[in-house]
């Protein structure tokens, strides 16, 4: 059936009609046809190009968008944009405004500034609900601020967004983030975002940016993960974190994964689940952590528990291990507790290996003091391919508070290598008025240096700890008592003295101790120079004197028991440098000794008969009742006259030196008849080596004043027959 408009006109033209595809032919070739469909499709274009123009100046006009702008940020923010406005169609609806402004109304000063921001609309917007398809910040610079009751710039601004109107991709590129905080800045540069939506209500995102505090110290960084909003919280599951930190001319690498939510209305963040893992250069440290659960709360941090593992170190320097953790931890701006804190390692070096455990309840309270009651350290050290031998032993529990102007008190008790001890410490910061200094008390009812004697022996003369060679050390004084020092070879009693201490000397004051079976009283000092330089001043009483020569001058050729007043002073860093820098004085009053090396009497006695003086050595001695010496020591050569011997039979007074650096001796003697003081005295020379001297008649001072060979002869035998005499009478 044809349509009714055929019957209308004369011809009908349809498709069954034969003349229709003629006709059409005929048009498509025709160049008038041409012309007027090209005429009335440009000028549709360009109608329909001013209509769409016209409807992106409204839709993009200065009021729509000034007014949307306004209804986003509420009546506490104001927006301001330049005057100069980019519109396009494509490949979206997008505007472009430059040096676009965010801050508080009347503030005058903004605290978001964009040079370029880039607004595409989705094209469904044109027509239904308003979305957002691509949103670009180009060289943003945001100031970000955390004042000291908690509050964030923009926090009320962000917790009262519009979510209505959906955003597709945000992007920020090259932009500054300055974050304020009460403690410190932070500047963020070549900041860059990407976000990306997923889902409905799920984003992707990428960021990263360096950011360094007001030190300069420069942290790279970056972020990715995922982003789900739901009932008003953000879900970020398995975020990845990764940072790049100089330390000490080192890098850090840090790297994090965690499950985020976040809580707007409530400011509320919870980490679950932290796994953190830092790889640094600085002595090859390395180090993992995880939480289950930490809590940001405004201004409040809390965790449940914190654990890590780490190792540090290298063959050369001595190796790390170790663990640490933190139990329920509560941080807040004015206080902070941890119930408690642990930390547990090892070190091993030269085939030595030192365990240690420190566990403590920390409590801080801002402007007060940080205190810890309770805490507890043990420590043990020994041989990794040697017998057991235990050192640096401790058991040890006590106090420790450190306040607001840095000053610390601790307080010790316990056991060190199974002895009781007692120590306390208290520090006092440096001013303007004075250096740091640290007081400090120890008692020490026994303390063993046999397990340490190897390595203070490695030292040699180096004495000065190399702690004590930093700048930053204050000058410490500490009260020392020990009841017991063990030395190998050695024993002191009752230890009393002052300790005195900086980066510049050490000096023991007011010394006082039971030493070789008497007492001794004065000081030492051992000075920082290089050589370091000793001082050492003692009066002693009633002590052994062999013992004290030898330990003191490596000489052994007295003994018996007396008195000493010995000032010496040396530098070096070894026996031999210390004793050719060996000055002072020595004095000596020794009762019922001997001296050894040499036998006076059996030398008297094989010079009467024209014998040889008779074997000496370490196996002979002379006894006597009394000896004494005045001695000055230059170069570590001993000169001393007037030196005088006293036994049952013999009254020697002498004159001469002793060479301590070649342990070598030259002595002149006089022996004199001790029940005859009249008698005509024997001079004696003795030479060559301390402990095997070579003993001979002095011939020119026995027959000075002599003339003739046959004076000279008879002086000799009459001096020779007298002493042999009184030599053989018996003692009374």
């Amino acid at each position: 059936m044809l349509p009714i408009h055929c019957f209308r006109r004369p011809i009908c033209y349809t498709s069954n009609n034969p003349y229709y595809s003629d006709i059409m032919k005929n048009l498509l070739h025709s160049g008038k046809f041409w012309l007027r469909f090209s005429v009335f499709g440009l000028l549709a274009v360009i109608a329909a190009g001013i209509g769409m123009h016209t409807l992106l100046l409204y839709l993009f006009s200065n009021e729509h968008i000034q007014a949307a702008a306004d209804q986003a940020v509420g009546n506490r923010y104001e927006v301001r944009f330049g005057s100069k406005i980019g519109r396009t169609w494509l490949p979206r609806p997008t505007v472009t405004l430059t040096n676009v402004t965010l801050g508080a109304r009347n503030s005058g000063k903004p605290d978001l500034h964009v040079k370029e921001m880039r607004i595409g609309l989705s094209w469904q917007s044109l027509w239904g609900h308003p979305s957002i398809e691509k949103w670009v910040w180009e060289e943003a610079e945001a100031d970000i601020t955390h004042d000291k009751n908690g509050r964030w710039t923009f926090q009320d601004l962000w917790r009262n967004r519009n979510d209505h109107i959906g955003i597709n991709r945000f992007i920020i590129e090259n932009s500054r983030i300055n974050i304020h905080t009460p403690a410190s800045s932070y500047l963020t540069k070549q900041f860059n975002l990407k976000l990306s939506r997923a889902s409905e209500r799920s984003y992707i995102f990428d960021i990263n940016g360096h950011t360094n505090r007001t030190d300069d110290t420069i942290i790279t960084w970056e972020s990715n993960g995922k982003a789900e909003s739901a009932n008003r919280q953000w879900l970020l599951p398995a975020v990845h974190i990764e940072a790049d930190i100089p330390f000490q001319n080192h890098q850090t690498k840090l790297m994090a994964d965690a499950d985020l939510t976040w809580q707007s209305q409530q400011n509320t963040l919870q980490t679950r689940n932290l796994r953190l893992r830092a790889d640094s250069s600085y002595h090859d440290l390395h180090l993992t952590a995880q939480s289950p659960l930490i809590l940001w709360n405004g201004n409040r941090i809390s965790s449940g528990d914190i654990r890590s593992v780490f190792t540090a170190g290298s063959e050369e320097e001595g190796r790390w291990d170790g663990s640490f953790s933190l139990s329920r931890l509560n941080l807040r701006p004015t206080t902070a507790t941890v119930a408690k804190i642990d930390l547990s390692g090892s070190f091993k070096h030269n085939a030595q290996q030192t365990t240690f455990n420190f566990s403590a309840p920390l409590d801080w309270q801002k402007n007060r003091a940080l205190t810890s009651d309770g805490l507890t350290l043990t420590t043990y050290q020994n041989q990794l391919n040697a017998a057991p031998q235990p050192r640096f032993s401790s058991q040890m529990t006590g106090k420790f508070t450190l306040s607001a102007n840095k000053n610390w008190q601790l307080q010790l008790n316990g056991l060190f290598d199974r002895q009781a001890t007692r120590f306390s410490a208290d520090y006092i910061a440096a001013n303007r008025q004075q250096a740091a200094t640290l007081e400090a008390q120890l008692s020490l009812s026994k303390l063993l240096l046999a397990p340490y004697w190897k390595d203070l022996q490695a030292k040699g003369g180096r004495l000065f700890p190399t702690f004590l060679n930093r700048e930053q050390i204050p000058q410490i004084k500490a009260d020392i008592h020990i009841g017991n020092l063990a030395i190998p070879g050695l024993q002191i009693d009752e230890i009393d003295t002052i300790l005195y201490a900086d980066n510049r000397r050490i000096a023991l004051t007011n010394f006082r101790a039971g030493l070789y079976g008497g007492h001794t009283e004065g000081g030492i000092s051992i000075a920082n120079t290089d050589p370091p330089a000793y001082h050492l001043q003692q009066n002693t009483h009633g002590v052994q004197i062999r013992p004290l020569l030898q330990d003191l001058l490596n000489y052994h050729g007295i003994g018996g028991t007396g008195d000493a007043v010995i000032d010496l002073t040396a530098a070096g860093t070894d026996r031999r440098s210390l004793t050719q820098t060996l000055n002072g004085n020595l004095q000596l009053n020794v009762a019922d000794g001997a001296w050894y090396g040499v036998d006076m009497a059996n030398i008297l006695k094989n010079l009467s008969n024209n014998h040889a003086p008779g074997k000496n050595g370490a196996d002979v001695q002379t006894r006597f009742r009394r000896f004494s010496l005045n001695s000055e020591i230059s170069n570590g050569i001993s000169r001393h006259d007037n030196t005088e011997l006293t036994s049952d039979i013999l009254h020697i007074s002498s004159y001469g030196q002793t060479n301590l650096n070649t342990q070598t001796v030259s002595e002149n003697l006089l022996i004199r008849n001790a029940a005859n003081p009249k008698a005509k005295p024997v001079p004696i020379t003795i030479g060559g080596s301390i402990n095997n001297p070579s003993v001979t008649l002095d011939y020119n001072r026995l027959t000075d004043g002599l003339d003739s060979p046959e004076e000279r002869q008879r002086a000799l035998a009459e001096t020779l027959r007298e002493q042999w005499q009184w030599l053989n009478k018996p003692s009374k």
